[in-house]
């Protein structure tokens, strides 16, 4: 059987509710992040407290817990990937989370973004697998949260950027060719997870809310490194206060 023909809405085997009936519950919003730097940074800050953890492939990860505008929220890193990002999510969605924000890195494809702007995604090309589980077979999943970030991001006056955006498992084999036609059709940036992520959030009846921020780029005749290596303390910490505004306003 395909892939493309593989979707099946039967009931499940192995439900995340299995592993996590006696875990700790925890509160309706997450926010998610894809690197290390940021939760060693909250690991110091006061108003952050360990509260929790989630395991995955053999290794604990922390959650932390806050409140923001008076709502409970919780932050952990998740893993690289549609598959383990996908998973993660079912377990804690599975403990009470019903509002995820994510944000992390993507690519660029084109040459007219600005270095480091702010990315809304608006549809996800599906070049991975994790999505063909969750949705019937389509080219893109649409992103139904982002006319409400775009309102959130204008509210608090930050400059940002919409496109699609090209989802793939397959980061060593980003072709040119493959650059060239997810740009026709609309991609401008590349990333690992918004497909998946959307996908799950449609299939389980879950608010997921999505921003990224360029890094590299693809553009060019040769891979630029750009900022990938670059310091990020003070841009993710820009990026968790957006994620902030965005809790207060969901």
């Amino acid at each position: 059987m395909s892939i493309i023909n593989s979707y099946d809405n039967s009931e499940e085997i192995v439900k995340a509710e299995i592993f996590t009936k006696e875990q700790q519950k925890l509160s309706e919003n997450a926010i998610v992040c894809f690197k290390k730097e940021l939760i060693d940074e909250i690991e110091n800050m006061e108003e952050f407290e360990e509260y929790s953890n989630i395991e995955v492939c053999g290794e604990k990860v922390k959650i932390y817990k806050t409140k923001v505008y008076g709502k409970d929220v919780i932050i952990y890193r998740t893993m690289l990937g549609g598959p383990a990002t996908a998973m993660m999510m079912e377990e804690i969605h599975a403990r009470g989370v019903q509002n995820f924000i994510f944000f992390g890195s993507c690519g660029e494809l084109t040459s007219d973004l600005k270095k480091g702007a702010f990315i809304i995604p608006t549809a996800a090309y599906r070049d991975e697998g994790t999505s063909y589980h969750y949705m019937p077979a389509s080219d893109f999943v649409e992103v139904k949260t982002a006319t409400k970030l775009e309102e959130i991001f204008k509210k608090n006056k930050i400059s940002y950027e919409l496109t699609k955006t090209w989802t793939t498992d397959g980061l060593y084999k980003e072709t040119k060719d493959k650059m060239k036609k997810r740009v026709q059709s609309g991609c401008k940036v590349v990333e690992m997870e918004c497909a998946s992520i959307m996908a799950v959030a449609q299939a389980r009846n879950i608010n997921a809310y999505q921003f990224l921020y360029s890094d590299d780029t693809l553009a060019e005749a040769n891979w630029d490194i750009r900022t990938l290596n670059d310091n990020r303390s003070p841009l993710l910490k820009e990026c968790l206060k957006i994620a902030f505004e965005i809790i207060k306003e969901i």
